[in-house]
């Protein structure tokens, strides 16, 4: 961390995997105390990819008139230069340090990515990916497809919960998130596009694979009313 960063003001996700026959590779998501927007890397390099107007989402509301970089690309491009000679299948132990508490699994690097390129999508100032912001602030690393769809829809409940105590109508049927769902997913296959032009090997690129996958099958449920959440509630 930069000496000029105080450690206390923000809440802090470290990922460190120990990969076979290769060095040690770390990695640490700062996330701003007052806001949960994410600190961009030291690392962070403005250039063509990252630029707004290259392979600009078609549902982006940001212009480039006033807005240089995609707030998400820019973000992950130190990310990415530091897998972009990692492929997918990699074994490592990954071990995630929060303030809280230690995760600890043998997964493949795509696995490790992916959860950190999920905190990313959510907390890098993008309007479309607003909605999974407080998810970050709770980060789960290595999530199964279970607890995601419950924490999701959580989310987003206690999100309507709170428009409900200003006088708004809350969204229980869950029309507005399959909406808000179906630009998640069209913000994430942009970040597929541009990260695509970058990559010398595949980690991250199947990472957000991953992550689209996982968006499509929240889709599902959704439109199947949480079918596979029922039997939690008899």
């Amino acid at each position: 961390m930069s000496e000029k960063l105080n450690k206390d003001d923000f809440f802090w996700i470290e990922y460190i995997f120990d990969l076979k026959n290769r060095d040690s590779l770390s990695f640490t998501v700062l996330l701003d105390k007052n806001n949960i927007t994410a600190i961009p890397p030291e690392n962070s390099q403005d250039c063509e990819w990252t630029r707004l107007g290259f392979h600009q989402c078609e549902i982006c509301p940001l212009e480039t008139e006033n807005v240089a970089n995609c707030p998400i690309a820019y973000n992950i491009s130190g990310l990415a230069e530091k897998f972009n000679e990692i492929y997918s299948t990699e074994t490592a132990k990954i071990t995630v340090n929060v303030e809280e508490r230690t995760y600890l699994k043998n997964d493949s690097v795509q696995q490790g990515l992916r959860s950190i390129l999920g905190i990313y999508l959510a907390t890098s100032g993008c309007p479309h990916m607003q909605i999974l912001k407080p998810m970050a602030r709770f980060h789960l690393p290595f999530a199964s497809m279970e607890e995601t769809i419950y924490r999701h829809v959580g989310n987003y409940l206690i999100s309507q919960y709170y428009q409900f105590l200003e006088g708004k109508k809350p969204d229980i049927n869950l029309d507005e998130l399959i909406i808000l769902n179906e630009n998640v997913d069209k913000v994430n296959h942009g970040i597929c596009r541009r990260i695509e032009k970058i990559n010398e090997a595949d980690a991250n690129k199947n990472a957000l694979i991953i992550l689209n996958a996982i968006g499509m099958m929240l889709d599902m449920e959704l439109k199947s009313k949480l079918d596979s959440l029922k039997y939690l509630f008899p």
